[in-house]
């Protein structure tokens, strides 16, 4: 009975605290990630990157095309003057006053040394780690979502841990200042309790705040209503993760890990860029088609006002000979290029591996750490149980109480912590892996 009214005593005196945990909005993983993805600002970025590459590629194709340009002259000109050799005037000759001239051209190339089609081919790959980016973008969003998420595992179970040392040790200063009304302990007892009734106050209300803080840096994200206060689902906690041996993930992450096959692709770009630079030293072939309508007719003495239209097709050979000039630094440039990616691919190869290992190794801690705390939960009750009972009798001093209380709260906390841990360490073998 005496329990039961402390608890109706704490929620009287924690209200907001109390509705809180009421409104609390229930969030699950999937909703989780399903509105991550929808409404954060760094997918949404990454997505308008996506369409600036497919707007490259269409460009890039448009090369193929024929070069088509209108050219329209329409002036006034003014009237011709003759002069002597001596510059004395001689007079003004006839001529039109007006002077119009309108060209249609089409350029089609025929051969560009592999410039166009190398064109579209880099513009492929621009496409792909535009593509790849976006995926690890997703991924990397969802490991920080899952990162804040289990922050409020760990806050709620404080908040509950708290809770309950709150309404223990309002009963436990109840008793202790009868025993010191009976004259069994002394004032210091009381005093060095109410402390501690204090400190576990505080550390309740600031875990209040921090999950307050943390629900607000999630809904931002997710595009929710910020004075949310978000609780997320318990049974993930219990849920049974299971994972693969090390070398299956080491095999997922080279084929498939987003920052691999981006250094890949990057890989081909240098080489794209190679054969780029190898066009620049061949010749160029187009063919050209013109239609001028003119007036007054061209190079006639005296001027004929009258309309000229002429057309003609045209074989175009040019031929860049400035570009051997840099040739040797332009292909030794795009080689090193190629090496400097070799090279990025086989140092993201070794950080997978450690990677990988690590939160293989750490998952397994996780694991084992809950079976230990599991068993220290329950030795940390019985201490607790055990010392209360023998401070009560006078058999202990209040230092060996508080202690055992402390080592109850922190054997909570840490099993809580290695649940959440595990549950990280496997959303992180998915992320690196390629497979979150």
């Amino acid at each position: 009975m005496k329990r039961f009214t402390y608890i109706i005593l704490f929620l009287t005196l924690n209200p907001i605290h109390f509705v809180m945990a009421q409104d609390a909005y229930k969030l699950s993983v999937e909703e989780l990630f399903d509105r991550g993805v929808q409404n954060s600002i760094a997918i949404q970025a990454s997505y308008v990157k996506t369409q600036l590459s497919d707007d490259k590629l269409s460009l890039a194709k448009n090369k193929q095309l024929p070069d088509l340009a209108i050219a329209g002259v329409f002036g006034y000109v003014g009237t011709p003057t003759i002069l002597d050799k001596d510059l004395t005037f001689l007079g003004h000759p006839a001529s039109p006053d007006w002077r119009q001239n309108y060209q249609v051209i089409a350029v089609q190339p025929i051969y560009q040394g592999g410039r166009i089609t190398n064109s579209i081919e880099k513009a492929k790959l621009e496409q792909e780690v535009a593509q790849l980016s976006l995926q690890k973008n997703k991924a990397d969003l969802k490991l920080w979502l899952m990162t804040k998420y289990l922050d409020l595992f760990n806050l709620y179970k404080k908040r509950e841990v708290y809770g309950k040392n709150v309404e223990e040790a309002k009963v436990r200063v109840h008793d202790i200042e009868k025993m010191k009304e009976e004259g069994m302990i002394t004032t210091n007892d009381v005093l060095r309790s109410k402390l501690l009734l204090t400190d576990f106050e505080l550390a309740y209300n600031e875990t209040n705040d921090n999950i307050s803080l943390v629900s607000q840096q999630l809904t931002i994200v997710l595009g929710m209503d910020e004075n949310l206060i978000l609780m997320p689902d318990e049974s993930l906690l219990t849920s049974q993760l299971d994972i693969r041996n090390e070398n299956d993930y080491v095999s997922l992450a080279y084929s498939r890990y987003p920052d691999i096959q981006i250094t890949r692709t990057n890989m081909a770009l240098a080489k794209n860029n190679l054969k780029l630079t190898k066009a620049d030293l061949l010749p160029s072939l187009s063919l050209q088609a013109s239609n001028t309508l003119a007036r007054p007719i061209p190079n006639t003495s005296p001027v004929q006002d009258f309309y000229l239209n002429g057309w003609g097709v045209t074989l175009n050979l040019s031929y860049h000979i400035s570009a051997w000039f840099d040739r040797k630094r332009n292909v030794s440039s795009a080689k090193r290029e190629i090496q400097l990616q070799e090279l990025a691919e086989e140092q993201q190869m070794q950080t997978i591996r450690a990677d990988v290992k690590s939160a293989v190794v750490k998952h397994k801690e996780a694991l084992d750490r809950i079976k230990a705390f599991n068993e220290s939960v329950k030795q940390a009750n019985e201490n607790y149980r055990i010392v209360k009972n023998r401070y009560f009798n006078q058999l202990a001093i209040l230092t060996d109480l508080l202690d055992a209380n402390s080592v109850q709260l922190d054997a909570e906390l840490q099993l809580t912590a290695a649940k959440t841990n595990a549950i990280y360490t496997y959303y992180q073998l998915q992320n690196v892996s390629g497979s979150l």
